[in-house]
């Protein structure tokens, strides 16, 4: 018997509990009531920070307290991301396919969000007045849980696409360095055998050198000096016995040559003396004619 009465002392405690806890939150509801019909309600900004939950609400309602996050927001604005269709609608799975539409993406979602913030704590004031205000507020936590589910979908995606941009840039990046690398390794590989061939080619020309001059002092190493001097003067003799034959046709050809410029020259001379002459002759004539005609005109008088 005592237990039972002391299960019923319990429930009569929880029940009461229960009852203050709805007729403060009704109190609160009421001053909230008056506070948004008051002009600073009319303002066209949102408000930020949502309003506290009773003190003496109960487990189920404690842990609906709304957060303070949301930056101020005018009424037009938020009434635009309202009116946009979902996220996913905007940027279904699989089409975010540059770095322009991934950093949309993350903006309008960074948008979203503070919107979806915003609107929780609408909701959360829109629930005090209520009878039911645990399930209201729970209502409000899944469309928040849901808006905040297809948020972070999109990010999701956005992010590992830019993720997954940076990690192809980095490979093409280093796919160019690694073939330019190659490309400089086979320059210089190719510099380095075309240096060593040239080297071997001067060496080779030089040693051929060197084996013909040795195979001349091998050939001549039994000719003595005397002789080579000899045969050196021998040469030297012929060519000058070569030259003194040949001196008479050059003087010949020397005079020949000066024969022509000479006669070429009294050839000159006697054209002009011929060309002085005549003109000296029709000068004469013109001067005749010119007395025959002054004579022969009183005449006619």
């Amino acid at each position: 018997m005592q237990g039972l009465f002391a299960d019923a002392k319990g429930v009569t405690s929880s029940l009461c509990g229960l009852m203050l806890a709805l007729a403060s939150a009704t109190c609160v509801a009421q001053a909230q009531g008056t506070t948004a019909a008051s002009p600073e309600a009319a303002s066209p900004s949102l408000p930020v920070r949502a309003a506290t939950a009773p003190v003496a609400a109960t487990p189920s309602t404690s842990s609906a307290t709304p957060a303070t996050s949301a930056a101020p927001m005018s009424r037009e604005r938020f009434d635009e991301l309202e009116a946009r269709a979902p996220i996913t609608t905007r940027f279904p799975a699989g089409t975010i396919k540059s770095d322009e539409q991934a950093q949309k993406a993350l903006d309008e979602a960074a948008e979203d969000r503070q919107a979806m913030d915003l609107r929780y704590i609408l909701d959360q004031r829109a629930c005090y007045p209520k009878f039911l205000v645990a399930d209201c507020l729970e209502a409000a936590r899944d469309r928040k849980r849901l808006a905040e589910k297809r948020i972070k979908q999109v990010e999701y995606e956005a992010k590992v696409f830019q993720r997954q941009a940076t990690v192809d840039d980095r490979d093409r990046s280093l796919a160019d360095q690694r073939a330019k690398d190659e490309q400089d390794a086979a320059r210089r590989q190719q510099e380095q055998k075309d240096k060593e061939a040239s080297s071997a080619r001067k060496v080779e020309e030089s040693n051929a050198k060197n084996r013909e001059v040795q195979q001349r002092i091998d050939q001549n190493k039994d000719v003595p000096a005397d002789y080579r001097v000899r045969q050196h003067e021998a040469e030297v003799r012929r060519q000058q016995a070569e030259e003194a034959a040949r001196a008479p046709e050059r003087a010949a050809n020397a005079a020949q040559r000066q024969r022509r410029i000479q006669e070429a020259e009294e050839h000159r001379l006697e054209v002009e003396r011929k060309k002085a002459e005549n003109e000296r002759e029709r000068a004469e004539r013109k001067k005749k004619q010119q007395q025959d005609s002054s004579t022969t005109a009183p005449a006619a008088k």
